[in-house]
C-alpha cells in the first residue's frame, strides 16, 4: 500500500521545485519570501510523516554546512542568485524527508528488489555514457563509490530513492540555470559533467550522516538483525538501517 498522503507529497514536490527554481531572482527580500514558502511546503507536506522531525532539522543543518563547504570553499559547485540562496537549508529538508518516507511505503518495499537493481542498472549506465560523451571522470568515481554505499547498505531502499530524487533536483536545477558544477574540480583537476553522474552521492552520504546522529546505534543493529530474520514490518525510525 501508498499512503495517498505520500503520493500528495512526491507529486507536491515535483511540481514545486521546479516552479520555485524557476521564479528564482536576486535580492534578501525574495531570497526570504522563498525561503519562508519552502519552510512552509516542508511543514505541511511532513506534519503528519512518520520521519522524526529531529530527522528533518538534522538533514537541513547537516546539508546547509556541506553546501557552505562545497560551494564556498571547495568551489564544486556556485548558485546563480546569492551565494547559497535562502531556500536551499528547506529544501534539503524537503528531499530527505521525501527518501525516508519511500523507503517507509509498504507498497514501495514489496517491490525493493525490482527497485534497487533498476536503479543500480540505470545509474550505471548513466555514469559510463556522461564519462564516453562528456568526460564526467568526476561523476564516474562518485558513481563507483555510490554503488559501494548502496550495496553495503542495511537500507538499499532508502539510499537507492535518494540517489533518483538527486539526479531529478540536480536536472532540473541546472536546465534552468539555478546552479551549475565546476568543470574541472578544484585542487583534484578531474573533469565533472554539469551535473556529475554520481551527484547522488550527497545526499546519501547525508541520509547516512542523519541518521548516524539522530537515531542510537543499538536500534539500528536491533533493526538490521530485524531485517535479516525476513521480517518484513516497516523501522521505526525510517532510515534506521541506512549506515548499520
Amino acid at each position: 500500500m501508498i499512503e495517498r498522503r505520500f503520493v500528495a507529497f512526491a507529486v507536491g514536490t515535483a511540481v514545486f521545485i521546479p516552479a520555485l527554481l524557476t521564479i528564482d531572482r536576486d535580492g534578501l527580500v525574495p531570497q526570504l519570501a522563498f525561503a519562508a514558502i519552502t519552510f512552509t511546503f516542508l511543514f505541511a507536506s511532513t506534519y503528519r510523516s512518520r520521519v522524526p522531525r529531529l530527522q528533518i532539522l538534522a538533514a537541513i543543518l547537516v546539508a546547509t554546512l556541506g553546501e557552505m563547504f562545497l560551494s564556498l570553499v571547495w568551489g564544486l559547485y556556485g548558485y546563480k542568485h546569492f551565494l547559497i540562496p535562502l531556500y536551499v537549508p528547506p529544501g534539503h529538508g524537503i528531499f530527505y524527508a521525501l527518501a525516508a518516507e519511500t523507503a517507509e511505503q509498504d507498497g514501495i518495499r514489496q517491490r525493493e528488489r525490482v527497485i534497487v537493481p533498476g536503479v543500480l542498472v540505470a545509474g550505471t549506465l548513466l555514469a559510463v555514457i556522461n564519462l564516453i560523451m562528456r568526460g564526467d571522470t568526476w561523476g564516474f568515481l562518485w558513481w563507483a563509490i555510490v554503488l559501494m554505499l548502496i550495496r553495503s547498505s542495511g537500507n538499499r531502499l532508502m539510499l537507492s530513492a535518494c540517489f533518483v530524487y538527486t539526479m531529478y533536483l540536480e536536472w532540473v536545477g541546472t536546465a534552468i540555470g539555478n546552479w551549475y558544477w565546476n568543470p574541472y574540480v578544484p585542487f583534484v583537476g578531474l573533469h565533472s559533467a554539469n551535473p556529475p553522474a554520481g551527484v547522488g552521492i550527497l545526499y546519501i552520504l547525508l541520509d547516512m550522516i542523519v541518521v548516524a546522529l539522530t537515531v542510537p546505534r543499538t536500534q539500528r543493529k536491533s533493526t538490521k538483525g530485524t531485517e535479516e530474520v525476513g521480517v518484513s514490518e516497516s523501522p521505526t525510525n525510517p532510515g534506521a538501517e541506512a549506515v548499520a
